[in-house]
């Protein structure tokens, strides 16, 4: 039993060689369900048009006394674009971490010479990049026949990087509710906490800049932000400086989160060990 929990924890975020294997895997795994990609293409399209409108029409009034007199010309259109494309590329993986918890099957996976824990996040990796690459060709398109004047390159470049870093913040605050199952059994109820704080904390639907100060502080230095926002900012306000803190916000809480999901790990581990499931 020991050499087994030795094994997994220190060992749950190496082997870069079958990590990259589970990443085509998961990759694979998503471009064949293409009917169910397709499904959540066109959601993420309809949602961009109901949310645009919205707020089009919100600044189009340009209320005296109010934040919205300070919202860039085009409105939010961009902005509700990048938090919508990096939130709708993240896969459940709390349910899958739930199910081989919950099933038993986790002991199984023990015992092979793979890191579980890397296995399922590289696969959810691999599903968020199909996600993201084929949700980003929609946001192309829309904005295409949108008339809208695009970002400058230099910001679609920036997104490419610090888009998919915000979405791997999402995985692993997602790893943190599914391994809660090792307590809870269920995961439905962390789940539904962190997403409704990536809603309000992440800026999803508006940017954290419009909050209060009481609230838009704890905001940005939050997970949520480092998720959602921070790369949705720089299409409100591009800048360097603005693309640098994006990656460092990103950079420093998926090491935050890696060192909390693998003392998670290591303390769940040890219930399965001592039969406590």
């Amino acid at each position: 039993m020991r050499s087994t929990l030795s094994f997994e924890a220190p060992a749950a975020f190496g082997s870069a060689h079958s990590a990259l294997a589970a990443v085509r895997l998961g990759a694979a795994g998503a471009a064949a369900g293409w009917p169910v990609l397709l499904g959540r293409t066109v959601f993420y399209m309809l949602l961009l048009f109901v949310l645009t409108a919205l707020w089009d029409k919100v600044s189009a009034e340009r209320l005296p006394g109010t934040l919205v007199r300070s919202l860039p010309a085009g409105g939010l259109a961009l902005y509700i674009g990048v938090t919508e494309w990096i939130g709708l590329s993240v896969p459940a993986i709390h349910l899958r971490l739930e199910d081989d918890i919950r099933s038993g099957a986790l002991e199984a996976h023990l015992l092979r010479p793979k890191a579980y824990l890397v296995q399922r996040i590289a696969e959810a990796v691999g599903a968020m990049l199909v996600r993201l690459a084929a949700t980003g060709a929609a946001a192309l398109f829309m904005l295409a026949v949108s008339g809208r004047p695009w970002p400058p390159l230099a910001v679609l470049a920036a997104l490419s990087i610090i888009g998919p870093l915000g979405a791997m913040v999402g995985i692993l605050l997602f790893t943190v509710a599914g391994l809660s199952a090792f307590w809870l059994r269920r995961t439905l109820p962390p789940f539904l906490i962190i997403q409704k704080l990536l809603f309000l904390l992440g800026g999803l639907f508006a940017p954290i800049t419009l909050y209060p100060a009481w609230l838009a502080r704890p905001a940005a230095v939050s997970p949520f932000a480092a998720h959602m926002f921070w790369p949705a900012e720089l299409t409100l306000a591009p800048s360097a400086a603005g693309f640098a803190r994006a990656l460092a916000a990103q950079t420093t809480w998926i090491a935050l989160l890696i060192a909390l999901i693998v003392l998670i790990w290591r303390a769940g581990l040890r219930r399965v060990l001592r039969g406590d499931l």
